[in-house]
């Protein structure tokens, strides 16, 4: 393994992760919607490690909120991390990638495809983040960077402990996803880890759905039911 850095909003949360790898690793708090946090943070690796060659965007939030019930300021924030966030890394990341090439892996989500009832600020946020992965492979493979995206299906993390807690709601969206299971945080990372590596040097501008065949049945409604206010899909 080289060497790896986590950039998360809770330091210690960053110095956790950190800890657990076999190899030297550097951890860095910022927040995604400062454009100061994340430029300092991405020119903090470049000079620790002395480069900067994959860069993995998983910052992403979610509300659940029908339409005419949401607020700007919920809608806002959602955009805000998970659109402009992801611009606001991908730039940066570029920025120190010019030089030498590199890989940018996005995390995008099935929604970025599939709407979902109560679901239009992070349906619209993850359709955006796909998009902009598309336009940004096409500007940086001049410079040998490749951008992809990885969209997680329902993916059983701490964020969507919540909706899978509730019997209703897990029934619903295992009996629309092919496999018959929600997908597992590995087995998410494998793909992402995959689209990284030199394996993948032919893929840019895609995403990669990791959903055990979800992406083929209608999502299910959250417009009227009580659900988390963070998404991990």
């Amino acid at each position: 393994m080289g060497r790896v850095a986590v950039v998360d909003r809770d330091l210690d949360a960053a110095k956790a992760t950190v800890a657990i790898l076999d190899d030297e690793g550097l951890a860095l708090a910022a927040d995604v919607v400062s454009e100061a946090a994340v430029a300092n943070a991405t020119d903090a690796i470049a000079k620790s490690f002395g480069r900067l060659d994959i860069g993995i965007n998983a910052a992403g939030v979610g509300v659940s909120v029908a339409l005419t019930d949401q607020t700007l300021e919920q809608w806002q924030r959602v955009q805000d991390v998970n659109l402009t966030g992801l611009f606001l890394c991908c730039k940066y990341q570029a920025l120190q990638m010019k030089a030498r090439g590199g890989v940018i892996v996005n995390f995008v989500s099935t929604n970025a495809e599939q709407p979902g009832e109560g679901l239009s600020a992070y349906c619209a946020s993850k359709a955006g983040a796909a998009m902009l992965t598309r336009v940004a492979a096409m500007e940086l493979a001049a410079h040998k960077i490749r951008v992809v995206g990885v969209g997680p299906g329902l993916t059983e993390t701490p964020m969507v402990s919540r909706l899978l807690s509730l019997p209703q709601a897990r029934a619903e969206f295992v009996d629309n996803i092919l496999l018959g299971r929600p997908g597992q945080p590995d087995e998410v990372a494998a793909v992402a880890a995959f689209l990284a590596s030199d394996e993948a040097s032919y893929i840019t501008g895609d995403t990669i759905y990791v959903d055990g065949g979800a992406l083929n049945r209608r999502y299910p409604s959250l417009a009227s039911r009580s659900a988390p206010s963070r998404t991990a899909s």
